[in-house]
């Protein structure tokens, strides 16, 4: 039976892991850390994102993840509301009272479910100010991550960065700027073609840049001796002379394509090794 194939982020990636871990360990210690995955679509963000999960789950952290909507509708601050929903599931509701404090319900009132999980809160006065409403919301999820943290290391994963609303990009800057003491690591993922100097995910990272706490990683093109590692591993063994090399100039090494390109191999039939032994460059297919 040949191995499963998948993204496998190892493959070419061990600088990159070894960064992301190192932002780990700091986490772990208490140093709080922020980590940024940049690349072109398919190009991995979220396969080594998942073997980071993988890598702080068995060190004892959780690993909360939410997503940036591309489309339109989303409400604000969606790609935080969904790592909080992931978070409040599984805690009891004493703690989570005790985590949030006084800010429970500022935070409530992104994530409404919270009053059916922890009842009647007390009620914050209201703000006449938005931006003062806005500074307390922000104050009021960066210390309830603070203290959750305390009790069990956190990873929180937002991916998409760069379809984030301007909201949840700013409550970003906030937490960034007063992680030097939580057991809290922070990793955001976008696609760097869809920047321009006036997006304003560019405003946020060079605002990002100025912590001593933050690291970018920017995911390249898998080089030929990678994707010929990366065949190996799908078929078993070292492939036949040429098939890594014919997969390598289709795929460029992007690792989506090279995926999907080996997937529609096996379904075809074509990694048995009677077809790979006549293997030739017009029967590499190419996925929709």
């Amino acid at each position: 039976m040949h191995p499963p194939i998948d993204n496998e982020p190892f493959v070419g990636r061990e600088s990159e892991m070894a960064e992301l871990e190192a932002a780990l360990n700091d986490a772990l210690s208490g140093r709080g850390s922020l980590a940024v995955i940049a690349g072109e679509p398919g190009i991995g963000k979220t396969g080594i994102s998942e073997a980071l999960e993988r890598v702080a789950t068995e060190r004892g952290a959780r690993v909360l993840w939410g997503r940036s909507y591309e489309e339109s509708g989303a409400p604000p601050y969606w790609p935080w509301v969904q790592a909080i929903r992931a978070y409040v599931r599984d805690v009891d509701r004493e703690v989570l009272l005790d985590e949030m404090g006084p800010g429970a319900d500022d935070i409530a009132n992104i994530v409404p479910e919270l009053r059916g999980i922890l009842g009647d809160l007390p009620k914050t006065s209201p703000l006449g100010d938005p931006n003062a409403a806005r500074f307390r919301l922000f104050d009021s999820v960066a210390s309830f991550l603070r203290n959750s943290s305390g009790h069990q290391p956190l990873v929180v994963i937002l991916e998409d960065l760069h379809a984030a609303d301007g909201d949840s990009l700013l409550l970003l800057e906030f937490i960034a700027r007063d992680l030097s003491d939580a057991n809290l690591l922070i990793v955001g993922t976008y696609r760097d073609v869809e920047l321009s100097r006036r997006h304003p995910l560019s405003r946020t990272l060079a605002e990002l840049r100025r912590s001593s706490r933050f690291r970018r990683l920017l995911l390249r093109r898998l080089d030929q001796a990678a994707v010929t590692e990366f065949v190996a591993s799908a078929i078993g063994e070292t492939p036949p002379a040429g098939i890594a090399e014919a997969i390598y100039a289709e795929t460029e090494g992007n690792p989506l394509f090279l995926t999907e390109i080996l997937r529609l191999m096996r379904q075809e039939g074509r990694l048995s090794p009677e077809a790979l032994r006549d293997f030739s460059i017009s029967d590499l297919p190419l996925p929709e």
